[in-house]
Formats: structure tokens, C-alpha cells, sequence
């Protein structure tokens, strides 16, 4: 069962109970804040068995620090991407996300993973994007098969720009930036090119089922 499952059902799991330990608070009071949606402990059950520390997210606990490192196509190398993590872990960053576009990704971030002993996370557009494929070229399965792939490797949260919806795309037009999320500006292209609603939005029950089975968080983007 995922952690909002077991909580749902009155169980305080381990990451529940660690996690309460943390922040000063018990495994129940974490339990309840997790079955009522207000708080969630990323933590993908193939990173989990490495001995990665539970970390609760949610306005009941303290305020969580997220480090975004990644390597892209000009620069950065494996190793360079450790060194950022390690910094980012002696700064205390709460969760990390590897948001490469350039390199080996897979081994990146499966190397990362290793290393990570707190929550990571990806935006996983990013990486279907890369090797130079057009955005118009995205497929449904695309999505799929990369969110797959990256939960199997261990990722505890993805990133999911859901919220940009068709509809929503005249609204750029009066805005002095146009869309300023780059996951959201690559989505707004596809929709533009395709006419057709986010894809991210049309999938998102499959997505959901994809997720559970790892218990990958969501971080909904807009």
C-alpha cells in the first residue's frame, strides 16, 4: 500500500514514524496529516530499501528545503553531479531533483539515486525532450514509458505540468512574459501544434496508476 493507503486505513508505517521523529512528533499525528491530504512523505519503495530518511512535506512540519542540480548538454559530467548533491546535502537541502537535459540521464540520475539518502526528484518532460526530439513529436506512451522507467529507478516525486490546460493557452497573450514555466512552455507548444488537450491532463489517471505502484508523489506544475 502507498503511505496515504496505509494511513487511510489507521496504520503508521515506518516512513510515518521516522519521519515523526524528525520533527519532534509522533507517528499518529504524521498518520493523520497524511490520510487528510495535507501532507505527504515522498518515498518511492525502490529508493526506500537503500536506507533513504523519510521526510514529511506538509504546512504541520517545518519547512522543507529542495536543491535542484542537474547536468546539461554543454557541461557536467557524473561525477560533477555528485559533488553538487553532496553539497546540497551538507547545506541540508530537505530533497533533491536531478533536472538533466544532456549526458547519460539514466546513469546520472540511477548514480544520484544511489547517493541520495533524501527525497529526489525529476521533472520527467525534461528528459523526453532530449537527443534533439521536437516537443510536437511527444506521444502518450512517451510519457508513459519515461515516467515508468524513472519510477522503477528509484525517483520519489515527478514533477507534472497538468495544470496547463487548452483552454487556458489565450490567457499568454496578455502576459508581459508569455509562459514562464518551462515545462509549461514546451506543453503549451504541443498543444498549440496539436490542438488537443495536455497530454499530461488526458493521461493523468494512468499516471496515477503508474505512480501508486511505486509510490511516486506527485508536484503538480503548472
Amino acid at each position: 500500500m502507498t503511505q496515504i493507503e496505509q494511513a487511510k486505513k489507521g496504520i503508521i508505517s515506518n516512513e510515518m514514524r521516522l519521519a515523526g521523529l524528525a520533527e519532534g512528533v509522533d507517528g499518529e499525528f504524521i498518520r493523520q496529516e497524511i490520510a487528510g491530504g495535507r501532507m505527504v512523505i515522498p518515498a518511492n519503495v525502490k529508493h526506500s530499501e537503500f536506507g533513504m530518511k523519510p521526510t514529511a512535506i506538509g504546512r504541520a512540519v517545518t519547512t522543507k528545503i529542495n536543491a535542484n542540480i542537474g547536468a546539461s548538454p554543454l557541461d557536467s559530467n557524473d561525477s560533477y553531479e555528485l559533488k553538487k548533491l553532496n553539497v546540497a546535502l551538507k547545506y541540508k537541502a530537505d530533497a533533491v531533483m536531478d533536472l538533466s537535459t544532456g549526458g547519460d540521464l539514466d546513469r546520472c540520475r540511477c548514480n544520484l539515486i544511489d547517493n541520495c539518502p533524501v527525497p529526489l526528484g525529476t521533472v520527467p518532460l525534461y528528459e523526453m525532450i532530449t537527443a534533439g526530439r521536437p516537443i510536437e513529436e511527444l506521444t502518450y506512451a512517451d510519457i508513459l514509458e519515461t515516467c515508468h522507467k524513472q519510477a522503477e529507478q528509484g525517483v520519489d516525486f515527478f514533477t507534472i505540468h497538468a495544470g496547463l490546460l487548452k483552454e487556458h493557452m489565450v490567457l499568454k497573450e496578455t502576459r508581459i512574459a508569455g509562459i514562464v514555466s518551462r515545462g509549461g512552455s514546451l506543453l503549451g507548444r504541443w498543444m498549440q501544434y496539436h490542438g488537443k488537450q495536455n497530454p499530461f491532463y488526458d493521461i493523468f489517471d494512468d499516471l496515477c496508476d503508474l505512480m501508486r505502484e511505486y509510490d511516486v508523489c506527485f508536484s503538480l506544475g503548472d
